[in-house]
């Protein structure tokens, strides 16, 4: 399959109804998932996948830092390779690029809180407000009270220029940019109205974002991701890094005998990203007085086999794979294949879903 870790391209007749475009640009590979609507459904057109590290000469599956002409170069690669028509697209913009806290403001302001809010604003973020793009949203409470909790969202304006110039070189257009932990957010939960945790585990990162209510009340960025877990074995058992992600990929966390060394090796490092997670969801919920009932598997580091066993004795939750493509409609044969690598599309499909 050359670079590319995954591609499947879905032949479906084209219709009169506009066709949109996710991309979702990570650290180790873009993602793209095209969609149709058609009577209220979306409709799966193609999706794929394309690893950034071998255009760096580095290996598929490991992060990497690269200019913008290779950004524009691998995302027109995997557009040929998905035969992807649309041109509209909405592009994910990382947690790390962008600021998300909730501010409470009193209920007596609501008449004027525009704003107020972009008074409030100015004590949080450290930058001049002309600097970023500032969206904010009215968090719901379903209980009487005197303050009114406010979402408030900003990205750097030159974050946002820097995608607008990927995405104008690549021959498309931009109908939105959005923190990627919405697109997330929008794909994988249905209408829970309990606190859930959504843990996005990527390859240099792993991203927990807490919803209740159905709003995002609070994100949280870990410095760990999927591929600490390939460097682990690399580093331990002195074997390459193409091996390694080989060996993580086929054992996991199997229980078999032959396999408790590779076992013991990955453990530490999710033992360091679940503790770190496990804090954040018990300090929300002592800030909250919510309990979270569900914690939600989302990102390709995921599919690590057994991840779901370890999770729930760390996290004592009921935990689920992410599904981002249940709330699309695709060919019956490819339900074991979505199975397998939906996870890894959660924010491609989310970024796709808003404009349907």
């Amino acid at each position: 399959m050359g670079i590319r870790e995954l591609f499947k391209n879905i032949q479906v007749p084209w219709g009169k109804e506009a066709s949109v475009l996710g991309v979702d640009i990570g650290t180790s590979s873009i993602k793209i998932v095209q969609l149709r609507k058609e009577k209220e459904r979306a409709i799966l057109q193609t999706y794929g996948e394309l690893a950034i590290g071998p255009y760096s000469k580095l290996k598929i599956g490991q992060a990497t830092k690269v200019s913008e002409e290779v950004i524009v170069e691998a995302l027109k690669d995997i557009l040929k390779e998905a035969n992807a028509k649309a041109k509209t697209v909405v592009v994910s913009i990382p947690l790390a690029s962008s600021f998300i806290t909730v501010i409470n403001l009193p209920s007596s302001v609501e008449g004027d809180i525009s704003e107020v809010i972009k008074i409030e604003a100015r004590r949080y973020i450290p930058i001049p407000l002309s600097e970023v793009a500032l969206d904010w949203w009215v968090i719901p409470d379903d209980k009487e009270k005197k303050i009114i909790q406010i979402l408030l969202a900003a990205i750097h304006r030159d974050t946002i220029n820097i995608y607008k110039n990927i995405i104008s070189r690549a021959g498309l257009k931009a109908k939105a940019y959005e923190i990627e932990c919405f697109s997330m957010i929008r794909s994988c939960l249905g209408r829970e109205t309990s606190p859930v945790a959504v843990l996005d585990f990527g390859a240099s990162t792993t991203k927990l974002a807490i919803i209740d209510y159905g709003i995002m009340k609070v994100t949280h960025s870990i410095s760990h991701g999927s591929q600490e877990l390939t460097l682990a074995l690399s580093r331990s058992l002195n074997i390459d890094f193409s091996r390694a992600e080989e060996m993580k990929r086929e054992i996991g966390l199997s229980d078999l005998p032959e396999h408790k060394e590779v076992v013991s090796i990955l453990e530490p490092v999710l033992e360091y990203i679940f503790a770190e997670a496990d804090r954040f969801i018990k300090d929300f919920q002592k800030k909250s007085n919510r309990s979270v009932g569900k914690l939600i598997l989302s990102g390709g580091g995921s599919l690590l086999k057994g991840l779901i066993d370890f999770s729930v004795k760390k996290f004592t939750l009921e935990v689920e794979m992410a599904d981002p493509f249940a709330k699309v409609e695709y060919p019956v044969f490819l339900s074991n294949t979505i199975k397998g690598v939906g996870v890894n599309f959660s924010i491609a499909t989310g970024l796709a879903l808003r404009e349907l």
